[in-house]
């Protein structure tokens, strides 16, 4: 015989572990006799495939990143205090000495809720548990999950779990880039877009960017990399948040010693192959990733990715024993922002 709480409990484990098992990540279940805050493990893997067959699912792999997150799960509506539109208050016991166990994780720690309305429709949301804004001052049992923060089979929800993983890991591995000491560039482009009060900041972006584009960029691992309108019109695209844009026109200079500093790099999306064009070429299309700690004087220090587009292309006519790659600046932005 087991308990209701016990049946309900089971309900959101399976429902996690349902999601990740979608998203191709890994769950590792912590015993209760361990548990000690914690319900599980997640492992974020990224999807890897051969280059030369793509498609073929016997090719594919998942494998792990590197990214861990500590997972407390709660079930069912006896935890909500209280909801509305925005988000849902959860009632804890103990929370003051949870939260003391959360915070000496070394990894990133969410709690993810599940519950089902009267219809048995699923609902999933879920909190960083280290961050203050999960929390209300003055109360003792009571944790904020914004419904912005779904927790579902769609794609798109495992991005700003992953940004999480990044933004709270260790950043000793990363490059570090400190604006304020020095200038790899030796000042060869702006290091700011700080200048002429009566500019406007995109006048400013287009400047450094025409500047950019006209002195070239050169990376150390992968030689040139292009600037030209591939970069502009994805920052600039249509429907993309006014106040995205003009983050990533900030970064910009950044961007450029990235480029020019980091030879790390790590790929962001499978391989993708295209045959049968026009120009009789066969091309193969992946975005990669350089990422650095930059050390800001006005601000605290974040981290930033520039992506690249990568293509590898060849004559259909004359095989694969001549390739062509290029590379092109896609866009920048701060992980633990969104893109």
């Amino acid at each position: 015989m087991t308990s209701e709480s016990n049946r309900t409990g089971s309900l959101g484990t399976n429902y996690v572990e349902k999601v990740l098992l979608k998203w191709g990540w890994g769950f590792q279940p912590i015993s209760q006799e361990n548990d000690d805050g914690f319900d599980g493990i997640i492992y974020i893997r990224s999807k890897h495939s051969n280059p030369k067959d793509p498609e073929n699912q016997s090719k594919q792999s998942w494998a792990f990143t590197g990214g861990l997150i500590h997972v407390q799960v709660k079930s069912g509506n006896s935890y909500i205090s209280s909801q509305n539109r925005n988000e849902i208050k959860l009632k804890i016991n103990k929370l003051a000495q949870k939260k003391e166990i959360w915070k000496k994780s070394p990894i990133p720690c969410v709690l993810i809720f599940f519950f089902e309305d009267e219809n048995e429709n699923e609902y999933s949301y879920w909190a960083d548990l280290k961050s203050n804004e999960s929390y209300f001052e003055g109360s003792s049992s009571i944790i904020s999950i914004p419904k912005k923060n779904r927790f579902s089979k769609s794609p798109e929800c495992k991005g700003p779990l992953r940004r999480i993983a990044r933004k709270q890991g260790d950043y000793s591995d990363k490059h570090l880039i400190d604006m304020v000491k020095s200038d790899t560039l030796n000042s060869i482009l702006p290091s700011s877009l700080k200048g002429n009060i009566n500019s406007s900041l995109k006048s400013k972006a287009i400047e450094f960017y025409q500047k950019w584009k006209l002195n070239g960029a050169i990376n150390p691992y992968f030689g040139q990399v292009i600037i030209n309108r591939t970069g502009w019109s994805h920052i600039t695209r249509k429907g993309r948040p006014i106040a995205r844009i003009e983050a990533s026109f900030n970064l910009l200079p950044i961007a450029a010693r990235i480029i020019n500093d980091v030879s790390t790099w790590r790929m962001l999306t499978p391989m993708r192959r295209y045959q049968n064009r026009k120009d009789g070429y066969v091309c193969y299309t992946d975005f990669i990733g350089l990422t650095a700690k930059v050390v800001l004087r006005m601000r605290n220090s974040t981290e930033v990715m520039v992506v690249l587009k990568r293509e590898t292309r060849f004559k259909e006519s004359e095989g694969e024993n001549d390739p062509e790659t290029r590379l092109w600046f896609y866009t920048v932005y701060e992980p633990g922002r969104g893109k």
